[in-house]
């Protein structure tokens, strides 16, 4: 039970603490503390009855009399139990200290205290409680006055009014005793049936957020069977201030057209309506093409204004400012005339795959239209002209990623927005590179011809240009014994713009079958490889190569001579000139077998620089090429021109004579006279002599194993001392770089050249009886992995195997 009334405490501590005050020049409540228990004592007497609380300090009980009729004085006397002194007393009703005054009065004495009801009424019915105070402790009795009698007003209606949306409280509470029964009548109808219409229990009506269908006449009737009860009337008035249910409103319009802008007003009239634009007074700006109507509407006031021809200045904000007695209110209409987007700003491309491409930009001015979608438009931008790709995306993306692009390929992209209006115009275009894949594809057109002892050339064209997947920087040739389980051997050969490739592998085992494959590889790794293809090498091994230099030159001719070995001399059919300009393509100058061994190449352009090179050719094969001799011409170059001197394309016919189903019979013959009679020496002499006269009388015929315009000397050398039966070294990693640059002096009849139009044909420099070990490719790089600069002394790219 001490629980319960702890919890309830403070039902009572406020009430008592507000009317702390004096009873006859005493401090009855000198502080709140010190009332707190008897806070607690009051509590179990109003709400549970109690009439007597078993303290330090004990009251005598004191009950009112019954059937007091009104008018009467009442008196009750607080008393205690023991001899007590300076005992404090003080009274309450309804939890509220009662003062001496016309309505009551309060007789304190050292052991007791009296309590006078003058005139009672009904309105002092209540709970009346003593509390009594010593040195030895506190004490509380509480009795209840009940007088019967008719209802009295407390608080009665009156008129109100209220603003719209607000909360009100009507009053009806009154006094009587049996108590009083409150009835409201609306407009004359007895029920109220509002869901916001509440009735308290002191008989106040609360109406809950007012409508202005709740305003009229209310009417409160009071009776508790005694007398003839209350009955009071009031009126409760709706203020509508002056209101717009819509705030804030947008008005779209295509340029030219007209538009009609409302502010409909809702609110008690009169009222005024005033119109701003961008902050400013219609009548200060230009109202001859504004046109404002206003009028009275059953629930306010409605204004408009009408804009024929809307051009770029009625672009703005348009407010109308309505007022009346009770309030104001405030519309705001945003005009906005309609245009295309513009371009799409700080396009960029963010991140780049092989196959695909983040493209991020930021939002354009929308034109006063939302944009509805952005379009990307790209397109490759290499070689011929490409098909314009576009991708569509949403107006809540500013990025999006591009797929199915090509590795390794150049493109444009530009993005423009569009809204309901039209498309804008396009971004400024952005190049971007997408990085590089491993060739999809191998090469194509792979053949292999076997020449000289332990010699094959191998032939191909490169991987289809789609399937590249980047830039080409070269490939490997793979090779091994067919009756090896050994993985191949592979081989470097440097990428050329030439519509075909070729390596000549040398220092093979003779009549050996050996299978070939080749790969193109990029920055990215390798591709596949090819199908391989088996080839046996021949037993008999071609000339020596010839040693070649430049004796003179002019502005159109450039003179050379050779020299070779003597051993030779008997095999040679005749010799074969390469030369270029520049980075051009492989040029061919088919020489007789003369013994002077010198040759004037005519018809040069001026101020050139020519790379050449000589073969010599013979039965058995050609010759491994000689060093490729770079020179430029006397004077100052001038325009392109065609060469006028006379060069038969590798792709003719030798003459009857050159062919091997002429020569091959003679042969036959000869060794047979060889085996058979000593004396047929003498007639192979005689054979070989009016051969070598037939061969004079030629002039720049093709050899039949032309190079097809492809430079030939783009090989890597091997260590020509390695032993013949040594097993092959096993294949480098993949992807494998260009091999390095070496720094060798050039020979006497070259001039150096540092030009940077040669990149496409950058080969490696040996020098003469070089040992560098090219069993392996070397992975060390120089700048780039490519040539940093043409050499003049190139040693010839055949590959001698192990």
């Amino acid at each position: 039970m001490m629980a319960t009334a702890c919890y309830n405490v403070n039902l009572i501590l406020k009430p008592i603490a507000n009317n702390n005050e004096k009873i006859k020049g005493r401090n009855i409540l000198p502080s709140l503390s010190r009332l707190s228990f008897l806070t607690l004592i009051a509590y179990y007497v109003l709400f549970f009855g109690l009439s007597e609380l078993s303290l330090a300090l004990r009251i005598h009980p004191f009950h009112f009399p019954t059937n007091v009729q009104e008018g009467q004085k009442i008196q009750v006397i607080c008393g205690i139990t023991g001899a007590e002194e300076d005992v404090m007393f003080s009274w309450l009703k309804d939890g509220k200290v009662i003062d001496s005054g016309k309505q009551w009065t309060v007789v304190l004495h050292p052991t007791v205290s009296l309590l006078f009801v003058n005139n009672a009424s009904v309105q002092s019915n209540g709970n009346y409680t003593c509390f009594a105070k010593s040195s030895s402790g506190e004490g509380a009795h509480t009795a209840k006055l009940l007088i019967t009698g008719p209802p009295e007003w407390k608080y009665e209606p009156h008129d109100i009014s209220v603003q719209l949306g607000q909360n009100v409280t009507i009053p009806c509470v009154v006094y009587g005793y049996p108590k009083p029964l409150v009835q409201w009548k609306r407009n004359g109808r007895h029920h109220l049936e509002q869901d916001h219409w509440k009735i308290g229990e002191d008989g106040s009506l609360t109406i809950l957020r007012v409508s202005p269908s709740d305003g009229g006449y209310y009417t409160c009737a009071v009776t508790n069977r005694i007398g003839k009860g209350l009955q009071k009337s009031m009126q409760l008035a709706i203020r509508v201030p002056a209101r717009f249910e819509e705030k804030f409103h947008v008005e779209r319009v295509h340029r030219g057209d007209s538009v009609k802008l409302e502010c409909d007003a809702l609110g008690d009239n009169p009222m005024t309506i005033s119109w701003n634009k961008d902050n400013d007074r219609l009548s200060r700006v230009d109202t001859g093409r504004y046109q404002i109507f206003d009028r009275t509407t059953e629930g306010g006031t409605l204004s408009e204004i009408q804009v024929h021809g809307v051009d770029h200045s009625d672009n703005g904000i348009f407010t109308c400012l309505a007022k009346n007695a009770y309030g104001e209110d405030q519309r705001t209409i945003k005009l906005i005339v309609l245009e295309p987007p513009s371009a799409p700003s700080d396009v960029r491309v963010d991140q780049t795959w092989s196959r695909s491409v983040r493209i991020t930009w930021m939002m354009p001015y929308s034109g006063n239209s939302p944009v509805n979608k952005y379009i990307i438009q790209y397109w490759q931008n290499q070689g011929t002209p490409h098909r314009l790709e576009e991708e569509t995306v949403s107006s809540a993306q500013t990025s999006t990623i591009l797929y199915k692009l090509q590795p390794g390929t150049s493109y444009v992209v530009r993005v423009m927005a569009e809204n309901d209006v039209g498309k804008g115009t396009p971004s400024e275009n952005r190049h971007f590179l997408t990085s590089e894949e491993e060739p999809s594809a191998s090469p194509t057109d792979v053949s292999v011809e076997a020449r000289g002892a332990g010699t094959l050339h191998i032939k191909w064209k490169a991987p289809p240009k789609d399937q590249w997947n980047g830039q080409l920087k070269g490939y490997y040739v793979g090779y091994k014994e067919t009756s090896s389980t050994d993985s191949y051997t592979y081989k470097h050969v440097t990428f050329s713009e030439g519509l075909s490739e070729e390596y000549l592998l040398q220092h093979l085992r003779k009549n050996t079958a050996y299978g070939i494959v080749v790969v193109a590889f990029n920055s990215a790794g390798r591709g596949p490889e090819s199908q391989e293809i088996g080839k046996i090498t021949k037993d008999t091994d071609p000339p020596t190569a010839p040693s070649l230099r430049v004796t003179a030159q002019s502005e159109t001719t450039i003179t050379i001579k050779w020299r070779q070995n003597k051993g030779d001399a008997d095999m040679i059919s005749h010799y074969i000139l390469f030369y270029k300009e520049n980075s051009n393509t492989w040029n061919e100058v088919t020489i007789p077998h003369i013994k002077k061994k010198e040759y004037v190449l005519q018809s040069l352009r001026p101020g050139s620089i020519y790379c050449l090179y000589l073969q010599a050719a013979s039965q058995k094969g050609n010759s491994n090429p000689s060093k490729t001799l770079t020179v430029k011409t006397d004077g100052a170059a001038g325009p392109m021109e065609w060469n006028l001197h006379a060069v038969i394309s590798g792709e003719e016919e030798l003459p009857e004579y050159f062919r091997l189903p002429v020569l091959a019979p003679v042969s036959a013959s000869v060794a047979i006279v060889i085996l058979v009679v000593i004396v047929s020496c003498m007639a192979v002499k005689k054979e070989q002599t009016r051969y070598n006269r037939d061969i004079e009388t030629v002039t720049e015929k093709i050899y039949p194993y032309s190079m097809n315009g492809t430079p030939p000397q783009r090989y890597v050398d091997v260590e020509k001392t390695r032993p013949l039966l040594q097993p092959p070294p096993p294949p480098p990693p993949f992807p494998l770089p260009p091999p390095p640059s070496d720094d060798y002096s050039a020979p006497y009849a070259t001039l150096p050249v540092n030009d940077a139009n040669n990149s496409t044909d950058r080969r490696r420099n040996f020098g003469i009886g070089s040992k560098s070990n090219e069993g392996s490719i070397d992975s060390r790089r120089q700048g780039d992995g490519n040539m940093i600069q043409e050499r003049a002394e190139v040693h010839h790219h055949y590959d001698h195997a192990a």
